[in-house]
């Protein structure tokens, strides 16, 4: 029984596992199996049996990796590199390795989540922006599972408090993160998820928004202290800092939104938009707020400042119908990704 090992430490750790339990499960099946024999049982149908218990064991505990190596042997969709290049700054300022990575790791949350659109398509373009939403914050992480969602419901545009989406001047919600009977499930505003996106210089991005709860969700609770990156001795320093920012925002001293004004989860939330958008300009206006989102997350932005300004400000990468496509395969791209993104 060879233990199944992918690329991840939480891949190998649950391969590990379920191979101890297999073989345990095995053990104790034998020790009844032998109780059986004195009593008259078959060593040929008792031993077997208990193997195959463990067996069966082992397959089981490990399906879903063997799934999520199915999903990573399958070649990255053209159409979706299409998508990454023309509207994902951060994807595009990767080096070579980086965008092998992120690819792969768009490959397996795409694969393992629902992205459902309610009452609109999910065309090529949604489908990616939606599993760049997860991916971007959690890039620093290459371990990262994203257990707290399964799926990503779209609407065709904004929603009331009970979800609705005929509400009038009441739909002002963009997105959201389930709890209760919608736990696990995230609500996005199409239309609201795609101008995040082609609009990279104005802070807002309602995906990384909405992942950003759920980020700040991985010790259980969201409430503005996530539970990666802080330590006790920085998670005070941290809480101070949101409070000395949420008062220069009510004074009217800050580019932060004020919606980070809601309470401490949504200034985690807002401050998160900020960051991978301009991450030049905090690091600027906002020092000391930088540094402690770099450390949360993990991620050398100031490293990549250059090649993420320089992307910015090319805007949205255009393609004309007989330009070569952007996905490599060599063909024009009215020939090949223009009806797929």
């Amino acid at each position: 029984m060879q233990p199944i090992t992918l690329g991840t430490e939480a891949e190998r750790r649950t391969s590990k596992m379920a191979l101890a339990t297999a073989i345990v499960t095995s053990g104790v099946a034998m020790i009844m199996a032998m109780g059986l024999l004195e009593v008259g049982g078959s060593l040929w149908l008792t031993l077997p049996a208990a193997l195959g218990l463990g067996w069966s064991v082992y397959q089981w505990l490990t399906g879903p990796l063997r799934r999520r190596r199915k999903i990573l042997a399958q070649p990255f969709p053209p159409e979706w590199e299409a998508v990454l290049r023309k509207e994902v700054v951060f994807y595009r300022s990767l080096d070579t390795n980086g965008r092998v990575r992120f690819q792969r790791e768009l490959q397996v949350f795409l694969g393992e989540k629902r992205i459902t659109g309610i009452k609109t398509t999910i065309d090529t373009t949604t489908l990616v922006l939606s599993g760049a939403s997860a991916i971007i914050p959690i890039f620093g992480y290459p371990d990262w599972e994203w257990d707290q969602i399964s799926e990503i419901l779209v609407y065709p545009g904004r929603f009331g408090p009970d979800f609705e989406i005929d509400q009038g001047d009441a739909r002002n919600t963009l997105g959201m993160v389930g709890t209760g009977i919608m736990n696990r499930v995230m609500i996005l505003s199409k239309p609201d998820l795609l101008q995040g996106f082609r609009n990279p210089e104005d802070k807002r991005n309602v995906g990384l928004h909405e992942f950003a709860h759920l980020v700040d969700k991985s010790d259980g609770t969201i409430d503005g202290i996530p539970g990666i990156g802080l330590d006790r001795r920085t998670i005070g320093p941290w809480i101070e800092l949101i409070r000395r920012k949420m008062n220069e925002i009510e004074a009217g001293d800050s580019d932060l939104n004020p919606y980070a004004l809601t309470n401490e989860a949504e200034f985690f939330a807002v401050a998160t938009e900020y960051l991978f958008e301009r991450p030049g300009l905090m690091q600027s206006k906002h020092p000391e707020l930088f540094a402690f989102m770099q450390k949360i997350f993990q991620q050398d932005l100031m490293g990549r400042l250059g090649a993420m300004r320089r992307e910015r400000n090319r805007g949205l990468q255009r393609f004309g119908r007989n330009s070569p496509c952007p996905c490599g395969s060599g063909k024009k791209y009215k020939k090949c990704c223009i009806d797929r993104s």
